[in-house]
């Protein structure tokens, strides 16, 4: 007599290995710098490649890749996107929108930048840093909208404020996290300007 197996939605039955550091630091917070990377890059997002600031720069240079360095913005960390369920179960989550909203005070040049990426957010995917760690989503962007309010104020800035949204399908509805290696974090961090060799 053959013994019964139920199955499961997730590919993998064993809970990995939870890590507990008593000396860690932990990761400290504000979305520090973003990154648009162009769709048809999605099969080459591996820990590797997202490491390595090698690819990095051939991405860039590629013109696959734009990077918005220094920016000030935060992170909702996804909301759930849910089914009315079946048997016991009274909802499903289906997928998680993610929304990433951010701040850029480089304004008077860039108005066609922005509007493009308006008119074009499809193509992309987004990639975020925050103080050591580096994400990058798994899925195109589903809006994007960015904005240049003035303030009554005159020693306000005028800033964009982007709001970027996309949606990670279940089971993998979190967002891959990676290490942000010092050099990879320098392009984040600087403006940057691309020369022939």
């Amino acid at each position: 007599m053959a013994a019964l197996v139920y199955k499961v939605c997730a590919a993998d039955e064993t809970i990995p290995e939870y890590i507990c550091d008593p000396c860690g630091e932990g990761e400290m917070g504000r979305v520090r710098g973003a990154a648009f990377v162009d769709k048809s890059l999605l099969p080459e997002l591996i820990k590797t490649n997202i490491e390595n600031i090698t690819w990095w720069e051939q991405q860039v240079n590629a013109g696959l890749i734009n990077v918005i360095p220094s920016i000030r913005g935060t992170y909702d960390g996804g909301a759930p996107n849910t089914v009315t369920g079946f048997g016991d179960s009274k909802e499903k989550t289906t997928s998680k929108t993610h929304t990433v909203v951010f701040n850029d005070q480089n304004h008077k040049e860039n108005q066609l930048f922005y509007q493009f990426l308006e008119n074009n957010y499809k193509r992309y995917i987004l990639a975020f840093r925050t103080g050591s760690e580096l994400r990058v989503a798994t899925n195109n962007l589903s809006s994007f909208v960015a904005a240049d309010n003035v303030e009554d104020d005159i020693d306000s800035n005028v800033l964009w404020n982007c709001t970027t949204t996309w949606q990670q399908k279940a089971p993998n509805t979190l967002i891959p996290i990676f290490d942000l290696v010092d050099d990879v974090k320098d392009l984040f961090s600087n403006c940057l300007e691309t020369t022939t060799v």
